[in-house]
Formats: C-alpha cells, structure tokens, sequence
C-alpha cells in the first residue's frame, strides 16, 4: 500500500458481542494508528441503527455512526456474538450483501461469518466460524467450504472463530499492509516474555510450548545478546544446527529469517529505551549492538517511520 492512501476500517457490532473479540482486532490497529502510521490509518464503529449495542459482558457501546452499506473503499469488519441467527432479517442480508460488493475487504469475526454465510456472499469460498458453530455452519451452508483453522482467507473475506485467532488475524493484516516492522511493534503489545512471542507472516502465531525448541534457543541466544548482537550462523552453532537448517526452521515456523527477526528484537529494544529513558542516542546504540548512533538512527527511521526523538514520552511536569 503506498504511504499516501488511507485504510478505512469499520468496526459493525451487533448485540451480544465479545468485548475480547472486539480488542483483539481493535487494539493492534490503535497502537499501529498512535505510532508512526496515524495517517494512513482510521476506524470507526457502527451500528445498524446507529443506536448503543449491549457486549456479551453487558457493557453499552456508543457507536460513531449508523451502519451504510453504500460506503466504499473500507475494511468491513463484523463482530457478533451470541443471537447470530436472529439478526438474519431480509434487510439485514440485502445490505450485507451491498456492503460485500463495495468493500476492499471483509472480516467476520466469532460468528459473524453465520451472516456472511446467510447472505450467500461465502458461497464458493473458504470460511470458518467459532468452534461450536462449525458442524451447524457446514450443515447449513453447503456452498461454503467450512474450515477449521485458526482463520482463513479467501478472495476479499477473512473469516476467524475467536479472540485469539483475531489477533492472529489482525497481526497478519497489519504486516501485510504496513510492513514487519509495524506487525512486529503491534504484536509486542500482546506478549508477556520473548520465549512465547512469534513475529508476523503466518498470522503472527505464538510458538507452541511442545515445539520448535531450537527456536524458542534461537530466540533467548538472541535476548542475550542484544548489546554484542551474534550472526546467524553463530546462533546456530549454539543451538545445535547448521545455519541453513536454522533458516528454515524460523520460515516455516515464524515466517521470516533469524536474521530479521534479531534485527527487529534489537530495534523493538531501542525504542522502548526511547520511550521510557533519557538514554542518549549513542547510549541506546551501544546497548541495543549498533556500532554508532548514526547506524542506529537510520534503522530505526526506517522501520518506525520516525526519529528517536519523535517517539520520546513527553517529561511529566
């Protein structure tokens, strides 16, 4: 996507949504919006009706605006929870179809592809749906070729079961869209130690806890030695492997190459040294294992979009 075009995401929520479905899809977007990417990024939410939608929890949601179908040039993305299969009104299913005709792209998130099932616009496509529903989605929809992974993609639809699956989504979207390095920053947000965080490509999964145990090695050689960074072929002399067996570990696993994912690490470092410290731009080269800030600076312009000094936390009074 070239910088000067804009994505237009719209959030439209029905009664009995999950909240933690919501943030899932939502959240990654609002950190890519606050970074360097604002320009290139909106969302809004709607409504039908325009009126408040009651979550899953029984939390009330304002909506921007009512639900127009005739909008063009958005992402779609629809977010139900429980009562699906009442919503399925003949007016409901026209205008759903007239958004689908207009739209770049449409997410269905937890059982919102029911709707799109019911509307015949999956007709033909991959789709899956929340786990419980996946028999009844086969059954009742032939035409649509239910799939049980964590989400699927299929022509302009992107389909997914759950809160988990959505972040998987919306990192993938987000790399796809605005890069590694912005699915990289987003993903960050959403991981509690390196040994479980897995970078963009094949949905920005997390690692399995019963796999890959070279990688998940790989990865905290890595997080030792972010000041004296080592090559891959280094790594993989530590972990047990060769250096083009390493290579193909992280592509199949992660999606991208150990060298990448080092550099990002060490970049994703200096800007939290960036945002939370006083640190000197030198300083934050030689602790993240640049030989000079100027090798530095030009890394991390290159990946954020913006200066070491641009991310700096204003000083509290």
């Amino acid at each position: 996507m070239s910088p000067t075009q804009v994505s237009n995401f719209e959030f439209l929520l029905f009664d009995g949504y999950s909240n933690m479905v919501l943030a899932s899809a939502m959240e990654p977007l609002r950190d890519v919006g606050l970074r360097a990417l604002s320009a290139t990024l909106s969302w809004s939410i709607s409504t039908l009706d325009g009126q408040s939608v009651r979550s899953s929890s029984g939390i009330n949601v304002t909506p921007d605006h009512a639900f127009d179908p005739a909008v063009e040039n958005r992402t779609l993305v629809l977010v139900s929870g429980y009562r699906f299969r009442d919503l399925t009104n003949s007016t409901l299913l026209a205008n759903l179809r007239q958004a689908c005709r207009n739209a770049d792209k449409v997410l269905a998130l937890d059982t919102a592809t029911w709707l799109l099932a019911s509307a015949g616009v999956l007709d033909g496509h991959l789709a899956t749906i929340h786990w419980q529903e996946l028999d009844a989605l086969k059954d009742h929809f032939p035409r649509v070729k239910a799939d049980k992974a964590r989400y699927v993609r299929s022509g302009k639809f992107i389909t997914c079961g759950g809160a988990s699956t959505a972040l998987d989504m919306i990192l993938d979207l987000i790399g796809e869209t605005y890069g590694a390095a912005a699915a990289f920053d987003a993903s960050s947000m959403f991981v509690y130690d390196l040994a479980r965080q897995s970078e963009q490509g094949r949905g920005a999964r997390k690692l399995r806890e019963n796999g890959s145990p070279q990688i998940l090695m790989a990865l905290n050689v890595m997080a030792e030695n972010v000041e004296t960074p080592l090559t891959t072929f280094e790594i993989a002399k530590q972990v047990g492997l060769s250096e083009r067996s390493l290579n193909r570990a992280f592509s199949r696993e992660i999606g991208i190459t150990p060298g990448k994912y080092f550099q990002m690490f060490r970049l994703q470092r200096a800007r939290n040294l960036a945002e939370e410290t006083n640190l000197s731009a030198e300083q934050i080269a030689l602790r993240c294992g640049y030989s000079s800030a100027a090798s530095l600076v030009r890394s991390f312009q290159d990946a954020f979009g913006q200066s070491i000094k641009e991310v700096r936390k204003p000083k509290r009074p």
